[in-house]
């Protein structure tokens, strides 16, 4: 509210919408739905991204800093664990570590997506 408020337009938030909480997906624990229509309600200009694509992160934040007279929120949809095999979308992993051999795996995981990235 104060940033709105003040019109802090040096000041971009970025909302990792993932749909999912510790106990659950968001549509059955506690919703905050509709993220965008909460930080316009306080003066926010919002954009909306996939939280996945490099181009549209880079897009977003140049649109933040051509904004003026008010804040932005970036609300980044995005999937939880993604790349990782035995994580991807799984509530499972929040707050928790891999042991050693699940380590592996994800690192391998991952490895894999920065070079299909790459190409």
């Amino acid at each position: 509210m104060f940033a709105g408020h003040r019109k802090l337009d040096n000041l971009v938030v970025i909302i990792d919408n993932n749909g999912l909480q510790i106990d659950g997906p968001i549509n059955e624990v506690c919703s905050p739905y509709p993220i965008d229509k909460k930080f316009e309600a306080f003066n926010f200009h919002v954009i909306n991204i996939d939280g996945h694509d490099f181009a549209q992160i880079e897009r977003a934040f140049e649109e933040a800093k051509q904004t003026k007279g008010m804040p932005t929120a970036i609300v980044a949809k995005t999937i939880k664990g993604k790349g990782v095999s035995f994580m991807e979308g799984s509530v499972a992993w929040h707050g928790t570590a891999p042991d050693d051999a699940q380590y592996e795996i994800a690192m391998a995981d991952l490895e894999k997506a920065g070079e299909a990235l790459c190409r």
